[in-house]
């Protein structure tokens, strides 16, 4: 009886162990498969966003040839030319492209402050406090200005309520001032005295050119029209809005005439507190920002160009992803 119990015993421990292995194969090869269907999707993810890229680089011959087209027939630039209007989602085999231009002569170029004439540094420093001030009436809204000049100086001289190299070493992690134009907008967030919430409600206004550039009143946003001087409100904002809609400017002759009829302002007094060299009706710098899908990829993508009497440059380009597409 005893031998019979031990034998039975034994096989009982085979039929565990054989259970065991048999498992341990099972999980063993569930996760190959698990892992191979993975790589498989991961591959075809990669694939679609290359395909996704290749499609959205091919804007760039579009967008210069209707900027390039767009030099020669017209003297100025406004919001009812066809550069203007978003490009509908365009279908092609597995996917589709859209996207719209941006003027970024709408907005307030912060390199604007690097401006080596004194005096219309001065100015457009007026301008740019004057419209934070207006956008988030705060008495610290405007805190960072000062620092973006000690930013965008070659010195590291502090300016009176500035910052340089010394406090952003202080800071976790440590970095240095730029002491050199900005290059992207997103680094006005590592100014003295900017937080999150200041940055995402001026950063529709703002742009980082390469040069000092003027504000094209023909496109210029509400919160850039509202800085140029302490009377324009967003009344008269509005009211220029509505008539470039229909009546843009042809010269910057024809926004003075507005203002004047409008605000019953003198028109010499007009200019000077708007001098004409901030002003302008044509645009040199636009922004891309489009969108391709392919497959699972939606890829966005954005770029910078500048335009001249000789054609249409490519400054930047810069992608982002959508959580689902990366």
């Amino acid at each position: 009886m005893s031998s019979a119990r031990a034998l039975s015993t034994q096989r009982g421990f085979a039929l565990l162990s054989v259970l065991l292995v048999s498992a341990l194969i099972a999980i063993l090869a569930s996760t190959m498969q698990y892992q191979h269907a993975l790589d498989i999707q991961r591959s075809a993810n990669r694939l679609a966003q290359s395909q996704a890229l290749v499609v959205g680089l091919g804007l760039d011959a579009w967008i210069k040839k209707g900027l390039a087209f767009d030099q020669q027939h017209n003297q100025t630039d406004h919001l009812g030319e066809v550069w203007a209007q978003p490009m509908l989602p365009v279908a092609f085999e597995g996917g589709q492209v859209g996207g719209r231009l941006l003027d970024l002569q709408a907005r307030f170029n912060l390199n604007n402050l690097q401006d080596s004439n004194a005096q219309r540094r001065q100015r457009w420093q007026n301008l740019l406090e004057q419209m934070v001030l207006k956008q988030v009436p705060s008495p610290h809204s405007s805190a960072w200005v000062v620092p973006l000049i000690d930013w965008l100086d070659a010195d590291n001289e502090t300016l009176s309520g500035g910052a340089e190299s010394d406090v952003y070493l202080l800071k976790t992690p440590p970095y240095r001032a730029a002491n050199a134009p900005l290059v992207m907008v997103d680094e006005v967030q590592l100014l003295e005295g900017m937080t999150p919430n200041l940055f995402r409600q001026l950063q529709p206004g703002l742009s980082a050119l390469p040069q000092v550039t003027p504000i094209n009143v023909n496109t210029a946003l509400p919160m850039v029209l509202m800085g140029l001087a302490d009377w324009f409100d967003e009344a008269l904002a509005q009211a220029w809005l509505a008539q470039r809609a229909t009546q843009p400017a042809q010269s910057v002759a024809d926004f003075y005439q507005f203002l004047a009829s409008q605000s019953g302002r003198d028109g010499g007094e007009i200019q000077t507190q708007i001098p004409d060299w901030m002003l302008a009706v044509k645009t040199d710098y636009f922004m891309l920002a489009g969108r391709v899908q392919f497959g699972r990829a939606e890829p966005l993508l954005y770029a910078v160009y500048h335009r001249t009497a000789d054609g249409v440059t490519l400054l930047q380009r810069w992608i982002g992803w959508d959580d689902e597409s990366r």
